[in-house]
């Protein structure tokens, strides 16, 4: 028997009892929706979450810190070294973040709360000092203007959000709340940084003054580089260390803490993937340092909610089962009903194996097309779940890919043709004679 030929068969069986075709096959699209719409659930949920996450900052960056503690023991490449405290961030140890393999970029990382000048309005912010060639690498995205570049020095990238937060120091805290923000063009106008906060009032320091800067950048509003200000890490170290002599004159004392140059406590390292950013944590954590990203926190909340996902996927599993219960009873009654059809069949040469194949065919389009309409139902199902969780303000996303469609398709198929196999073995069981006999 030809493929085609079975194939004709398969379909005209199937169309002469219309009525249980269908509620067989209804069953199969019950089953593959719900399946279908949980796993979308579970699914959306993780990109839900992803996308959260990703507003805090990127989640291929590694924040790495200066662990404080002991003697530790760092191998690279399978060569031992010598112990070595891991209690400062110097630029070596930036070299040998870079030589992680999977790392594309690694910079020190200071901050420090700095106050800007803009005519007579002034705003303040945590300005992140970082390695200007490593800044367009950490994945930040400029608005307006450029990166910082590789031999800047005064030269700074504003967020958004600080840009529209400078306000007239000489007004009160409830005028300044009341009035609108002044138009304050950053990149054009004449900019400088102070570390007195009393600046342009009449309580300022007269022997501060302020530091002219260059303007290059804007970063877009909100997550975490809309309220900061980066600039070249040399530079802001400069400011620091001019702000720590000036302390220790004022006071006649010297500063015990004072921060040493080119030693830092923070770093940042920019791994190529986000598959590989655990295994990058793993390596620095081993050398001693302190290692946490924001893949730490989504892995985090994706476990708050496993069992969740897990308890929906089950449901729909259960109703993928009753439905390949449902393929089995409607084969089964096939097989008695057509039970002459399989002796003639058999008479007039048909083999076993093409009588399997033909019971087995029927169960497959039974479940193809459960699968294919299931797959359709869910679609729409998916888009009414988002309408409901965007009105609510819930978390529970729809999300469904290609490949979760073809896998569905794939799969409800296959529990066709496995609910089918026991009821295919058995018409290749029946014997022809009695077969023809049947009334």
């Amino acid at each position: 028997m030809s493929t085609s030929d079975m194939i004709k068969m398969a379909l005209r069986n199937l169309w002469k009892r219309k009525l249980r075709t269908f509620l067989t096959i209804l069953g199969v699209v019950i089953g593959t929706a719900s399946i279908v719409v949980m796993v979308s659930i579970g699914i959306g949920m993780n990109e839900s979450f992803q996308q959260q996450v990703e507003q805090w900052g990127s989640l291929q960056v590694i924040n790495v810190s200066a662990a404080g503690g002991g003697m530790v023991s760092v191998s690279n490449s399978g060569s031992s070294r010598n112990e070595k405290q891991a209690t400062e961030i110097t630029a070596s140890t930036i070299e040998e973040f870079k030589k992680i393999a999977g790392v594309e970029a690694a910079t020190p990382v200071m901050s420090e709360y700095l106050y800007f000048v803009c005519g007579k309005y002034m705003a303040d912010a945590s300005v992140k000092g970082i390695d200007p060639a490593s800044m367009e690498a950490m994945g930040y995205k400029v608005e307006q203007g450029r990166f910082l570049e590789e031999g800047d020095n005064n030269t700074l990238v504003f967020g958004a959000d600080v840009v529209t937060g400078f306000y007239n120091p000489k007004l009160s805290w409830e005028m300044r709340y009341n009035s609108p923000p002044p138009e304050v063009d950053v990149l054009n106008d004449k900019v400088m940084i102070t570390t007195d906060w009393n600046y342009g009032t009449r309580h300022a320091d007269k022997n501060l003054k302020p530091i002219k800067v260059d303007v290059v950048g804007i970063l877009p509003s909100g997550g975490e580089t809309g309220y900061a200000v980066f600039m070249p890490i040399k530079a802001l170290e400069q400011i620091k260390q001019d702000q720590q002599e000036y302390e220790e004159k004022q006071s006649g004392t010297k500063n015990v803490n004072r921060v040493k140059k080119g030693v830092y406590q923070n770093a940042m390292v920019k791994v190529a993937s986000m598959e590989e950013v655990q295994q990058v944590q793993d390596v620095i954590k081993e050398m001693g340092f302190q290692a946490y990203s924001l893949t730490d926190e989504l892995e985090t909340m994706k476990e708050t909610t496993k069992m969740l996902r897990m308890m929906l996927g089950a449901i729909g599993a259960i109703s993928l089962i009753v439905a390949a219960i449902g393929i089995t009873n409607t084969m089964v009654m096939a097989i008695y009903e057509r039970t002459r059809e399989i002796g003639v069949m058999k008479v007039i040469g048909a083999s076993l194996a093409d009588i399997k194949k033909l019971f087995l065919t029927e169960a497959a389009f039974i479940g193809f097309a459960g699968g294919f309409l299931g797959i359709i139902i869910s679609l729409g199902s998916s888009k009414i779940v988002n309408i409901i969780a965007v009105r609510t303000n819930s978390d529970m996303l729809s999300s469904i890919p290609l490949w979760l469609c073809g896998a569905s398709l794939v799969f409800a198929t296959f529990i066709g043709i496995a609910a089918g196999y026991l009821p295919a073995k058995r018409a290749m069981k029946l014997s022809a004679l009695s077969a023809i006999k049947t009334e």
